[in-house]
């Protein structure tokens, strides 16, 4: 978006003075510009009558009060589980079909969309909460001669709204065009942290024709004679565009004049440091940039619901097939005992109508093989697992600007959904960026350049020629003299006058010492290069929208701005022209040395030998409907040449060598470089280029298509390259970012875990491979292929490069060659865009592709936000990529990339918080991510598995108990167990242990983990083996269910079949009893496992044992004592009543419970355990033996597999960097006063590395 102020006057003629940025042109009086559609939105000042739009009324909830239960249970019927239930439910309701009373199979359906409705219902309400009071937010709109307090509801399009300082709420409740301010010029400074993250303050302002109008009076009498037309909602913050135009008395209009994004203030911003604001309300409610991107992220599918999808369609085919063996064996039975009297009644019907019926009612008895009270314990279980990410205090970090107004406080990790929990133990591929994301983001000036007529000379920093430091040497008598076009004005004056006036930073006064400015700003390198203007003598004391006041040796000049040309990543620079005092026009210049987009970078601009005079091709050819005018303009601007009243003569081409070899030094040493440039420019030029711009501008309006807002950017880049050519080479400067502690420790423990890291950057190539290798990206003295399409072409410039295609092709063949010929994981890859995008296309993909699976790592520099999503998302189409794809990163030039990979990270950092509110995990240093991936992803995984497979394997145990009575039944499909005990036994009796395994079981403790030698191996083996959730687990685990349910009915069958339970009063036992003591047997046995595999034993687990023991004991005392009478209105029969007496009076239930809960998990599950440690170990099983055992050195003389030695006194986390080669000129992280190891240290790390 351009941000462009403009002088509102007749087109000047040769020899006319300067335009006055502080000039007011009256109204009506502005150049001709394209028309505008009448049918296009309006909006009319202080009239809302005249145009209907939706309310302000502000919606974020999801449900009301009449659609919340149908809304919520539609959602709920759409998972494959809970419509197997609910035909359960319609099933058990036929009569006569159901063995089991019908509330056993409704009452669990009723919990688990219960349980659903309760977590929606409570999350809507708080948002219904928020809305109410938001929406009753007091607003003051213009009324009559006053203004009127009035609830944000009410506010309507064209109503006038005035927000003061003094409100106790200053925000803004509606997108408002600002009006007027108290501010002389027009200008409010906003604060929008609410809408994208930014914390650092914005200025906006009011176009001058509206500035004009201050009081109610004015106000009043500009009534409805303002007409506003602009785009339709959209949801992008930073783009908008519209017109407007004054109804002059006799009702035509005059000339319009165009508004962009900078006159606007949206929904939820603050105003700061500015008394009053008026602003014309433009969208509301839903159509306001808030409202429209408020939409709910939808629920994507990943591992667990596919895992889980899985298992449940399993489940049900081999339901299937035993319920179909079974109604066969039925239908035979009926058969072959047809002519038996005493069940005649119940054999009538034919073998086909036994085999239906049968199927029906075994349908209802083995859905309890599919446990229904796993899906809410999951989702509950992983829950619990982000909270535990968000509580971990090893990943929290004191940071400033995070509290109330700005107040430090400490960060940690912030999750954002908890359905990719899984995902984090199965990286494979690590996209990061590298500013913010591997540095520390926070620049310091270190070093310039000026070109001279001999070489050279060097200027800041220090760091070559301590002599030539403007600390000591820089001196200046007036502000006036760093910009002027006087040639014996010293080249350094000129860089420093493009450091303090070429950017968009906002000084910021101190409250109590007036001499004191600090600054703010979106860029940090701009604060960094204007706080080392400062230093050096030169400070910037005052900006607004029309002027930078600069202050030098005790003196102030005020430079005043014509048109501020902002940075866009097609162009890589930005600029600004300036009026000096002296009254000449002078453009600077700032950007890229080079790159392969639109300008290809400063060297471009400057070098004379650059065919400018001619429309960049790609803009000649209509692309887009409704861009011809606009084409049609550009190429007028562009084939306007401009006219100099001093012309400088072009930089030659030594300079540019010489400079070119000054940035590679720099960039061995990490740094990064900006390049500056100026021109003076002609008035005549200006105002015609202004007149074009606008046109072009507003010929955009017209664009129509999918591509309509990257149409409309690329047109205006090339309108502002029209201007920013033919520059003098103002000098370079470097500025050093800072490694934050732990990345290379960090990068290091995921190579060494076979995850390829690849590193996305918008910075010079020599940069980013410094940085590489600083950062164990790119190991020391290993193999680096550099793939540079300009360096094969042997030219500088992508412009006279010589077949492309070919180039690429043969780069990607020696590329192929040299994988081939090393060990996997050897080779770094270094590119740029210009080379990747060769790689990319049709025909080298899938070759590019297939050769980056054996990559060790990448560095690719020079990237567009756009270029890294396509990187990504080329990655997750790869074939054969088992593994998950993390993107990294912290600006909003990251969010693409984030958006585009199964898993993004957003690093809390200085950048604002779009990639934070964008990310599914937020963290505040890269090093944290070591510990997310894993701690929490490993024990998500370990968690979840135990869980889900704990809950197949009671279930099943309990349905194979049913499956065997089936044999002395009939095939009859009569149920063994009571009604009640099977409607609570998977929520009540047996819910508590699987679900605090699923929050807070491991395996290990962290250090192993985090340890650079096990670490590494664990994390790799658990991927690639897809560990606790493979076949083996899921076969280990019905396995497991079919041996203990064989020992818990066939034990008890025995009993079962002589009746023989010695009751001294010589009562018989029924079916019900022998069911209940079989019941009681699941319930110990599946205790009794939870028991034998619960490693980290915390309260709350021990607490889940004991109630689940205790409460089913106390249930079925209570149950078995009270009678039906007791019950005459009861939904359901029961027979239980005195059989817990009865049970309880029997020797051989105790010696059943105790060798069910006691011998039979410990016989199989121990014993197996006992024979795959000692024949069959695995990594994980050595680094146990040595965790629990470590005073022990040997493994157990069974052990058949080899193991690595591990000192035990090395099991933890390394923070030394004896393990980490690093070049001595390398970038420094930020931790200086690092403690280096002893030499004992030192020997046992080098001990543990080899």
């Amino acid at each position: 978006t351009v941000s462009v102020l403009y002088w509102r006057g007749g087109p000047m003629q040769p020899g006319d003075t300067a335009p006055d940025a502080n000039q007011t042109a009256p109204f009506g009086n502005s150049p001709k510009r394209a028309p505008i559609d009448d049918a296009a939105r309006v909006a009319y000042l202080g009239d809302p009558a005249q145009t209907s739009y939706c309310s302000n009324v502000f919606i974020s909830s999801m449900y009301t009060w009449w659609n919340f239960v149908p809304v919520v249970l539609l959602n709920q019927f759409k998972l494959i589980s809970n419509i197997y239930f609910g035909l359960n439910v319609v099933i058990a309701l036929i009569p006569g079909v159901s063995p089991i009373t019908p509330i056993t199979a409704v009452l669990p359906l009723i919990i688990v969309l219960g349980t659903a409705m309760y977590m929606e219902g409570t999350e809507d309400y708080q948002r219904h909460k928020a809305d109410q009071k938001n929406n009753s937010a007091p607003v003051y709109i213009l009324e009559g001669r006053e203004w009127v307090k009035k609830k944000s509801t009410d506010v309507k399009v064209g109503d006038l709204l005035r927000v003061e300082k003094s409100h106790q709420q200053h925000s803004l409740k509606a997108d408002v065009l600002i009006i007027s301010s108290s501010d002389d010029d027009g200008q409010v400074y906003v604060e929008t942290s609410q809408l994208d993250g930014e914390t650092s303050v914005k200025f906006k302002k009011a176009v001058r024709e509206t500035q004009i109008l201050q009081t109610i009076d004015d106000f009043i009498d500009k009534k409805g004679k303002l007409k506003v037309v602009m785009d339709d909602p959209v949801k992008d913050l930073y783009k908008w565009q519209g017109s407007a135009r004054w109804i002059l008395p006799d009702g035509t209009e005059s000339a319009p004049f165009n508004l962009n994004v900078e006159n606007t203030i949206w929904r939820s911003s603050s105003i700061r440091r500015t008394d009053w604001m008026v602003g014309l309300v433009l969208y509301t409610g839903k159509e306001t940039k808030m409202g429209l991107n408020m939409e709910h992220k939808p629920r994507t599918v990943n591992t667990l619901d596919t895992r889980l999808n899985v298992a449940v369609l399993a489940l049900f085919i081999l339901q299937n097939i035993i319920m179909i063996i079974l109604c066969a064996q039925s239908a035979s039975f009926a058969v072959d005992h047809k002519s038996d009297w005493y069940i005649e009644t119940w054999l009538k019907a034919s073998p086909y109508e036994t085999f239906f019926l049968n199927y029906l009612t075994w349908f209802i008895l083995l859905s309890f093989m599919i446990p229904i009270s796993l899906f809410v314990t999951v989702r509950f279980c992983l829950r619990i697992q982000i909270k535990l990410m968000d509580m971990d205090q090893e990943m929290m970090v004191w940071m400033l600007g995070v509290g109330e107004e700005g107040a430090a406080g400490w960060v940690g990790c912030k999750p954002k959904t908890s359905y990719k929990n899984l995902e984090l133990s199965n990286v494979k591929y690590i996209f990061s960026d590298k500013t913010g994301t591997l540095t520390e983001n926070k620049m310091t000036y270190v070093g310039g350049a000026v070109p001279s007529g001999n070489g050279n000379t060097w200027v800041g920093g220090g760091l070559e020629a301590p002599s030539l430091d403007p600390l000591a040497g820089f001196h200046i008598t007036h502000p006036n003299q760093l910009l002027t076009t006087d040639p014996d004005t010293p080249a350094r004056n000129k860089l420093m006058a493009v450091i303090v006036l070429c950017n968009t930073v906002v000084p910021v006064q101190d409250e109590e010492d007036p001499t004191v400015f600090t600054y703010e700003g979106t860029s940090p390198d701009e604060v960094a290069l204007v706080t080392a203007a400062k230093q050096h003598g030169v400070v910037m004391t005052k900006r607004t929208t029309r002027s930078i006041t600069i202050s030098a040796n005790g003196k102030e000049a005020t430079f005043n701005i014509l048109a501020v040309l902002d940075f866009s990543s097609n162009r890589k620079m930005m600029s600004i022209v300036l009026q000096t005092p002296q009254g000449e026009l002078i453009l600077l210049t700032k950007g890229a040395d080079s790159h392969e987009g639109l300008g290809r970078g400063m060297f471009e601009r400057i070098d004379a030998c650059t065919n400018d005079d001619a429309i960049p091709a790609e803009f000649t050819a209509t692309e887009e409907a409704g861009d011809a005018e606009a084409v049609r303009l550009l190429k007028e601007l562009w084939t306007k040449a401009p006219i100099g009243v001093d012309t400088p003569s072009p930089i030659h081409q030594q300079h540019v060598e010489l400079c070119t070899t000054t940035l590679q030094g720099y960039g061995r040493k990490g740094w990064r470089t900006l390049v500056f440039g100026w021109r003076q420019v002609d008035c005549t030029w200006f105002n015609t280029w202004k007149a074009s711009f606008e046109s072009i501008r507003t010929a955009t309006m017209a664009l129509k298509g999918p591509h309509r807002d990257h149409r409309k950017e690329e047109l205006e880049d090339a309108a502002k390259l029209s201007m920013e050519r033919e520059l003098t080479m103002g000098g370079l400067v470097a500025y050093e970012d800072m490694l934050q502690d732990e990345v290379p420790e960090t990068i290091k423990f995921f190579l060494d875990a076979d995850v390829a890291v690849w590193m996305l950057t918008g910075d010079k190539l020599e940069t980013a491979i410094e940085i590489a290798k600083s950062c164990n990206l790119a190991k020391a003295g290993g193999l680096l292929f550099e793939a540079h399409l300009a360096k094969a072409a042997g030219s500088p410039s992508l412009a006279r490069r010589e077949e492309p295609e070919v180039a690429a092709k043969n780069l990607l063949q020696e590329l192929k060659d040299l994988v081939a010929a090393n060990p996997p994981n050897e080779v770094t890859l270094a590119t740029d865009e210009t080379t990747l995008s060769y790689f990319l296309n049709d025909k080298n993909q899938d070759s590019f592709l297939e050769v980056s699976k054996k990559l060790r790592s990448a560095v690719c520099a020079r990237l567009t936000p756009k270029m890294k999503g396509t990187i990504v998302k080329a990655c997750m189409n790869m074939q054969e990529m088992n593994g998950t794809v993390l993107a990294i990163g912290d600006g909003g030039n990251d969010v693409t990339m984030i958006n585009e990979a199964h898993v993004g990270i957003g690093i809390i950092g200085i950048e604002g918080r779009a990639a934070e509110l964008a990310s599914d995990y937020a963290i505040p240093r890269f090093r944290h991510l070591k510990r997310l991936l894993t701690i929490h992803g490993k024990f998500s995984r370990y968690r979840t598995a135990m869980c889900v497979g704990y809950s197949f394997y009671k279930n099943l145990v309990l349905s194979l108990c049913q499956v065997y009575f089936a044999i002395f039944s009939g095939y009859s499909a009569m149920t063994l167990f009571d009604s009640w005990l099977l409607a609570v036994i998977n929520t009540v009796f047996t819910g508590a242990p699987p679900f605090f395994m699923g929050c807070f079981e491991k395996d290990l403790h962290e250090e192993p983990l985090l340890h650079p030698v096990t670490g590494p191996v664990l994390y790799k083996q658990q991927r690639d083996e897809n560990l606790y959730m493979n076949a083996k687990s899921a076969a280990m685990w019905v396995g497991t269910a079919v041996l203990h349910s064989v020992f818990v009915f066939w034990f008890w069958y025995p009993t079962m079949q002589q009746d023989d339970l010695d009751q001294d009063d010589g009562r018989t036992s029924d079916l019900a009893t022998h069911g209940a003591a079989i019941i009681t047997g699941v319930i110990l046995v599946t205790i009794a496992k939870a028991v034998a595999h619960i490693r980290h034993h915390t309260c709350l687990q021990f607490g889940s044992i004991v109630f689940s023991y205790s409460f089913y004991f106390c249930f079925i005392a209570v149950y078995g004592s009270i009678a039906m009478f007791c019950f005459p209105f009861s939904v359901c029969e029961t027979q239980f009543y005195g059989i817990t007496a009865y049970l309880f009076g029997s020797s051989k239930f105790y010696l059943y419970c105790f060798f069910i809960g006691l011998a039979v998990p410990y016989i199989t599950d121990v014993a197996g355990l006992y024979v795959q440690r000692q024949w069959y170990p695995t990594y994980l099983d050595v680094v146990q033996w040595n965790e629990f055992y470590p005073g022990h050195e040997e493994w157990p003389i069974c052990c058949c597999a080899p193991t690595p030695e591990l000192d035990p006194d090395c099991m933890k986390e390394v923070t030394s960097q004896s393990d980490v080669v690093q070049d001595p000129g390398a970038p420094r992280t930020a931790n200086e006063d690092r403690q280096q190891p002893d030499a004992d240290e030192q020997e046992i790390t080098r001990e543990v590395v080899v």
